[in-house]
């Protein structure tokens, strides 16, 4: 439900932008946009847990190989070189390894998350002759994670559901024409606080402690004025 309200907010901010936005005289480039990136996540990319199975914390660490993923977005151009992005993405890696207590476990698995974000992004002033455009940005929204990892008959970690969601971004348009470009950034996204069932030989637990889970990848993207 929490998901639907923040895309509604969203989509009615994406609309009501060009009502906002300055006069192209002013300096303000005005209009909607639409595009699509994809995504190479990296590897490296982790998950830590705590499971409260003894006196001291037990560690549960997995570790993400590389992998990838895209996203389709809609955006329009606000005042002072804003701009407001409503995005669809999804994201996938398989696991590399699990380390218990900093002993490594064998096990295999995969985390992967989709969901929506709403980007607000800063083309940084230059010279109207620069042949590049870079920008800054954030995001928040909310990610659906799924994940496990399992091995030798043991659930190391397992969770399905719906998390808080935000990122930070930096990156650079290369215009085509007068009304498309090329995109290039790094983003670092964060789940927070996402919940695990835990297991230490074999045996589930339940509401383990955790950081929530990173993500940073580099997104290609092509976007074009509507």
């Amino acid at each position: 439900m929490g998901m639907h309200k923040a895309m509604t907010v969203g989509l009615a901010l994406l609309w009501a932008g060009p009502a906002l936005s300055q006069p192209e005289g002013d300096g303000i480039t005005n209009g909607v946009y639409a595009g699509l990136r994809g995504s190479y996540s990296f590897s490296g990319n982790h998950v830590t847990t705590w499971a409260p199975t003894t006196p001291g914390a037990t560690a549960l660490r997995g570790s993400f190989a590389s992998g990838g993923g895209g996203s389709l977005f809609m955006g329009t151009r606000l005042p002072l070189n804003l701009r407001l992005e409503v995005e669809g993405m999804y994201r996938y890696q398989p696991l590399s390894k699990v380390s218990l207590n900093g002993v490594q476990v064998a096990a295999n698995g995969r985390s992967q998350s989709a969901g929506g974000m709403m980007n607000v992004l800063w083309d940084i002033p230059m010279p109207l002759d620069a042949p590049v455009q870079p920008f800054v940005g954030m995001g928040v929204g909310a990610l659906h994670t799924d994940m496990s990892a399992s091995g030798g008959g043991n659930t190391y970690m397992s969770q399905s559901r719906w998390d808080p969601a935000y990122s930070f971004m930096t990156g650079f348009a290369l215009p085509l024409d007068e009304s498309s470009r090329l995109t290039a950034m790094y983003r670092w996204t964060k789940v927070s606080n996402v919940p695990h069932k835990c297991a230490v030989s074999g045996t589930i637990q339940s509401n383990c402690l955790n950081t929530g889970v990173d993500s940073s990848s580099v997104d290609l993207g092509y976007e074009m004025d509507l």
